[in-house]
Order: structure tokens, then sequence, then C-alpha cells
């Protein structure tokens, strides 16, 4: 049964791979110009970060870090073979979207909360929230700061972080198709893997139920049979 829970779940997290649907060509003058300056903690740094447009004119800047790590091993096991079901790869990757028309930047921050902050004159104005001054560099390169173990960010500067010094690259098609840019944008790991469980515990019962009145119900029945037989 647990055999039969696994293979189910496993191939239903897996079963829509991955595609270039949403694929925007990764160019444009204006990439370098409005790279976001990223801060992280000594020993959880991105070691890339790819970037591409969007239909609206955006940037978008995806930072890569190998795996994500809440310190507990059986847990980061567990969600390492989920993600890599799911993305195809156990890396995190992280976007950052700058808009360079209206000067606007998003991320997501604490809680899977999205942030939306217009940069003017060196400092950024949260929507709906507060005022953050000296946020930039050149007054086109945004600070954004990591802040949790997931990787959110944050524009509030944060003790004991230090600055990311990566060249923004422009992303192939095939890392895109890599790392599942159209499902990490779409599609929520936490919905797919509880619907796959679902589905996996269903088929599970189903079969055992199917294998348990064929190998038991019924061959008792047939014994059945063949002692009435034998009495007449």
């Amino acid at each position: 049964m647990l055999a039969n829970v696994v293979v189910v779940f496993s191939l239903s997290l897996y079963q829509s791979g991955y595609t270039l649907k949403g694929y925007v060509p990764a160019y444009g003058k204006d990439a370098l110009k409005y790279s976001p300056v990223l801060y992280a903690k000594p020993d959880d740094k991105p070691v890339r970060v790819l970037y591409e447009l969007d239909r609206h004119g955006g940037i978008s800047y995806y930072y890569v870090w190998p795996t994500e790590s809440t310190g507990k091993p059986l847990v980061d096991r567990l969600y390492d073979y989920i993600r890599r079901l799911f993305y195809g790869s156990s890396a995190d990757v992280e976007p950052v979207t700058v808009y360079p028309r209206n000067r606007t930047i998003t991320f997501e921050s604490y809680s899977h909360r999205r942030v939306w902050a217009k940069f003017v004159d060196g400092d950024c104005y949260v929507v709906g929230g507060e005022v953050v001054e000296n946020c930039t560099v050149n007054g086109t390169h945004v600070k954004v700061y990591v802040v949790t173990w997931n990787h959110a960010f944050s524009l509030v500067p944060q003790s004991g972080l230090v600055r990311v010094n990566l060249t923004p690259e422009p992303m192939t098609p095939w890392e895109y198709a890599h790392y599942a840019i159209f499902r990490r944008a779409n599609e929520s790991i936490r919905e797919a893997a509880i619907r796959s469980l679902i589905l996996a515990v269903i088929v599970t019962a189903l079969l055992n139920a199917t294998g348990y009145y064929l190998l038991v119900r019924r061959k008792g029945w047939e014994k059945i049979k063949r002692k009435l037989k034998r009495g007449s």
C-alpha cells in the first residue's frame, strides 16, 4: 500500500512536465541598468541570477539557490524530493521584477505576500505601507534583502547580510524549461502536493479493494461452490 501511494503520488506530481509556455526572449538594454542589488546570508547566497522580459515591459531577475534548507534533515530530504519532482531540480529560484517605465519593483516577502514599491530619487515607496529611504544604488539598482530561510525578500535593511556580487545573465530557453519557470509562476507546489497525495490515497484504496475482492472474496466464493458441489 505504501509503495502504491509513493508511486501514484510521484507520477501525479511530475505529470505536467516542463514547458516553454510564457517564455519571452531575454534581451533588453535596461536589464543591467536596473538589476537589483541583493543582500543575503554569507553561507546562503544564490549562485547565479538570470533575467528575462515579460509581456508588460518588466524585467524579471531570477536568483538561483542550490536548494532550500529548514535546518531539519528529514523535512529537507522530503521537501527536496518533492521539489525535484515538481520543478525538475532541487534548486530554489526566486524572482524580483522591475518595471523601468514607471520605476516599480515587485517580489514576494514574508508569508508569500506580494510587495509592490515605487523607487523615486533614491527612496522606495511601498504600496500601502512604509517609505524606505536610500533604497537604491545610483537611483536605478534597488537594494533587496533576503529575509527568510526560503528566500523571501524585503526592502528594509537587515543586519548580518552581505552583498551578493553576481552579473545578471540572459535566460536561455533551456534554462527557462530546466528551472520550470512557467510552473513556478503559475502553480502552487503545496496545492499540487496535497492534490497528488489525495489522488494517491484514493487510487491505492481502489487498487487494494479490487485486489481483495479478486484474490480473497472471489476465491472464498469458489471454495464454497466446490464444497456445495461435493456435498451434492
